[in-house]
């Protein structure tokens, strides 16, 4: 098999239904816009990918509905560190150009993302350039060159996860860079924090996060006004002296 020098980029997910499930961050009630939110943000990343040019694959324990372009990689290992390893090295083994791992719960990862840890890597093969996530982890991983014994570098997915692969890697000699922090959706915190930055103009999520902060505004509106209804005007007595009567609204 002939191998392509083309950039890969490799999502990384368990799938929106089975991320969903796992980490709610919505009311079950909202379960199916929860899903969607997740499903946009795979989109998202896919796109970030396309437009640096890069092949597409997605690595998930079960097959997912995907685009002609997006090759599907099922998840093989333990744990999560042995099913990633196993996923950059089968990445590797299919394509000689750089790899560039990412998760599926990064609402504000960008092409920029992506095309800045594929400069970096043009400059030095040996580089490891990382994305650090605000927890502790990472949200993206991109590398040139094989990371030797990736699943025994780390305790992955802990909060000290970054910090243990980063003296892994250098006690390897590798060189790291850290691309700028971005926050995934693991918990409710996160999604009101997303929904707190306006979408640029072009993100084809707008009308999903317009739709979201409508929904959640209107179940978060106070009771007690609704239990009350509308207000009514009624006569109260002005303290001022004689004077007449005046409308207050209570």
């Amino acid at each position: 098999m002939n191998r392509t020098s083309a950039p890969t980029l490799l999502v990384f997910t368990l799938g929106a239904a089975h991320e969903s499930a796992r980490r709610s961050l919505l009311p079950q009630s909202l379960r199916g816009l929860e899903i969607g939110v997740r499903q946009s943000c795979l989109e998202a990343a896919l796109a970030a990918g396309r437009a640096c040019g890069c092949r597409l694959e997605v690595c998930s324990p079960s097959p997912l509905a995907l685009p002609p372009d997006v090759r599907h990689e099922s998840q093989t290992g333990a744990d999560f560190g042995s099913r990633l390893e196993r996923a950059m090295l089968d990445a590797h083994a299919r394509a000689e150009g750089p790899l560039v791992v990412v998760g599926a719960d990064v609402p504000g990862l960008a092409e920029s993302h992506v095309a800045l840890a594929l400069a970096l890597l043009a400059e030095d093969p040996a580089r490891v350039v990382l994305g650090p996530s605000p927890d502790g982890g990472v949200y993206l991983l991109a590398v040139r060159q094989p990371i030797d014994g990736l699943a025994a570098t780390t305790r992955w997915c802990r909060r000290g996860t970054r910090q243990g692969l980063l003296r892994a890697l250098r006690a390897a000699g590798r060189p790291v860079v850290l691309l700028e922090p971005l926050a995934d959706l693991d918990h409710p915190a996160d999604l009101a924090g997303w929904l707190a930055v306006k979408p640029g103009r072009t993100d084809p999520r707008r009308w999903l996060l317009a739709l979201l902060r409508r929904i959640l505004a209107e179940k978060c509106r106070p009771v007690i006004p609704a239990l009350l209804g509308r207000p009514r005007r009624a006569l109260a007595a002005c303290l001022a002296g004689r004077s007449p009567p005046v409308l207050l609204a209570r």
